[in-house]
């Protein structure tokens, strides 16, 4: 998944990704090496990256993180990615960074809350937006005038805006554009700085008198599709490039008419054009977010791709078959959502789509719709966005929908002493799921439910106390259920006839992961914002340290070795029984958010990564560093 692209004119390849990560290509998008992550977060969303025209390593990134109350900021690194700096904006949303032309150390950037400038290369900015213009604010894109480096524009989440003297002042700029439109990328022409190009949710515009009347542009349709991207062809300046949602589409008059050169199904985010010289033809580098990089090197009629070097595969989640430690199945990012299933402990995957020409049982079912998926005891279960759970037939991706239903007690109505008759409830999958050998629980507006695969399910009204349950526990048998939520842990030990209540540790509210480890001294274990705790009897809750660092942890799993930890930042760190003496699996160059954990055989681990795709880890044969295979 590629989220933006630079380059400059010797020919180098910048990369941003949506986890922080930048890569960069030296020859000119042919080969591609990890050069660093601009900070220490996995949720650094690289919206836009910068070259120096006068020092190709010095980049500049604007970045986003998803936990939308840390921000983001401006980094910048000296040495072509390779170490990355905060530089400035700390807090700040960044979404856009461009340098001015004319003016050489001068960059502006888009935030959240406005536009600022530095002067001195990034060291220091200055806010030239109004603080307080309910406007002027969640700023997509920006440009600045080739020869005027006071003329600056900007597009908002509504419309957009313009200052001729560096910030002093701002109108809009929005004559001819439809109302409410987002601009997402904006574009001032090389040799015709009077000529503007933007994209907007209702399509591309050009303007001819900076920005004071826009035109639509024909010939290029909008419905379901955004612009991230427009790029101009310097040595053909009336060739723009659009990087959209629905392919790359290419004008070769300036945006009188429009070609579509990509397959529809591409996702483009970032277009680079790299200036042809002698016995060197131009080319252009498109990033995507399914087929990685692709080049081209006839004006974009058509692509090769070019991903030696570059893996960077989103796994949203990973899950194991506890009947067959051999099967897995990944759900993958890759064209919306991919289902792919493996049958040889990760070795090679095949795709559970339905084959081609063959429907599915409904045509409600579709892979792109998968929220989450479980291991079931009848096979692999998928809840999808709209609630509905689906069970895999095992007949080469067929999927067949899971009704299952509860009877609801009704109160009496009022002035009656006699209770209404009981309502059917349908089961939905928008809670966790959790399965013992032969059932399946799932939280219920009343309370637990356990379910037969016949769809029968009952309530378990010892667990009505917790309107919101956060994790969720059971055993093989069935006769142990737990579950978090509002501060509480509840245990029962006789398959939900009865449950003993303690709190969660002093702080926690929720949980965002609970397991009971028999071995040893046998402890439960829960994974928290604040750090993983245990407990022998859920009630005195101690810390586990001794080597696990304070952090978010996002799951804890048990294995033949021991307790695996991840942590929300990355990080893969085991103990022997969970409690200390934690030691780190993952090099620091592949540490991503981990999505799913599975024991293949006793030694050898599956891990499924939002960046990295799948990670095989085996316990080394001799005594030394344990490192990802």
């Amino acid at each position: 998944m590629v989220l933006s692209l630079a380059g400059d004119s010797g020919g180098n390849v910048y990369l941003g990704t949506n986890d922080g990560h930048v890569f960069a290509s030296q020859d000119r998008g042919a080969s591609w090496t990890l050069r660093g992550r601009v900070g220490p977060r996995t949720d650094a969303v690289v919206a836009q990256l910068a070259v120096s025209a006068s020092d190709a390593r010095r980049v500049f990134a604007a970045v986003w993180f998803r936990e939308v109350s840390a921000g983001g900021g401006v980094f910048r690194s000296e040495d072509g990615g390779a170490t990355w700096q905060p530089s400035g904006l700390q807090g700040e949303a960044a979404r856009a960074i461009e340098f001015a032309p004319s003016q050489p150390g001068m960059l502006v950037a888009g935030t959240r809350s406005g536009v600022f400038r530095s002067t001195d290369d990034g060291r220091t900015w200055a806010r030239i937006s109004p603080a307080d213009d309910p406007e002027l604010r969640n700023v997509d894109s920006v440009a600045i005038d080739p020869a005027d480096p006071n003329l600056i524009y900007a597009g908002t989440y509504h419309l957009p805006w313009k200052t001729s003297d560096g910030g002093g002042t701002w109108k809009s700029v929005s004559a001819g554009l439809i109302d409410d439109s987002d601009i997402m990328s904006m574009r001032v022409d090389a040799t015709n700085p009077a000529r503007l190009y933007l994209s907007a949710c209702s399509g591309i515009y050009r303007s001819e008198n900076r920005g004071g009347q826009w035109t639509k542009l024909q010939g290029i349709p909008y419905a379901a599709r955004r612009t991230q991207a427009i790029v101009q062809d310097l040595q053909q300046p009336e060739t723009l490039y659009a990087a959209t949602t629905e392919g790359l589409w290419v004008t070769r008059d300036a945006g009188e008419s429009w070609e579509r050169t990509t397959p529809r199904e591409w996702v483009v985010n970032g277009v680079a054009v790299l200036l042809g010289k002698e016995n060197v033809p131009e080319r252009v580098v498109i990033g995507t977010e399914a087929q990685g990089v692709l080049v081209s090197e006839d004006a974009a009629k058509t692509f090769a791709p070019s991903n030696r070097g570059f893996i960077h595969q989103v796994v949203r989640q990973l899950v194991g078959d506890p009947r067959d430690p051999a099967r897995q199945l990944l759900v993958l990012e890759r064209n919306g959502v991919e289902l792919l299933e493996s049958r040889d402990a990760g070795q090679s995957w095949i795709s559970l789509s339905p084959p081609a020409g063959k429907g599915t049982a409904s045509r409600a079912w579709s892979e792109h719709r998968v929220d989450r998926v479980a291991a079931s005891p009848w096979g692999w279960m998928a809840a999808l966005s709209d609630g509905s759970l689906w069970i895999d037939s095992g007949q080469g991706g067929e999927w067949q929908p899971w009704d299952a239903s509860y009877l609801e007690r009704q109160p009496p109505k009022k002035g009656s002493t006699k209770s209404a008759a009981p309502r059917k409830m349908q089961v939905t999958g928008r809670g966790l799921l959790a399965f013992s050998s032969a059932e399946a629980f799932l939280p219920a507006r009343q309370g637990l439910l356990h379910c037969t695969r016949a769809g029968k399910c009952g309530l378990l009204p010892v667990f009505s106390k917790l309107a919101n349950i956060s994790a969720l526990w059971v055993s093989a048998d069935g006769q142990v259920v737990a579950a978090t939520g509002e501060g509480k842990l509840g245990v029962s030990r006789d398959a939900g006839k009865s449950a003993v209540w303690c709190d969660l540790p002093a702080g926690v509210r929720e949980a965002n992961g609970l397991i009971w480890d028999s071995r040893g001294a046998s402890h439960w274990f829960l994974a928290t914002d604040r750090g993983l705790y245990f407990s022998h009897e859920a009630s005195d809750w101690s810390l586990s340290q001794g080597g696990l660092p304070a952090g978010v942890v996002d799951h804890v799993w048990p294995s033949s070795g021991g307790l695996v930890a991840t942590l929300e930042q990355g990080g893969v760190f085991r103990s022997p029984d969970g409690t200390g003496n934690w030691s780190r699996l993952d090099r620091e160059a592949e540490r991503s958010r981990m999505t799913g954990l599975v024991e293949t055989k006793p030694g050898q681990l599956l891990f499924g990564s939002q960046s990295e795709g799948a990670l095989e880890w085996q316990a080394p044969a001799q005594p030394g560093a344990e490192v990802p295979k």
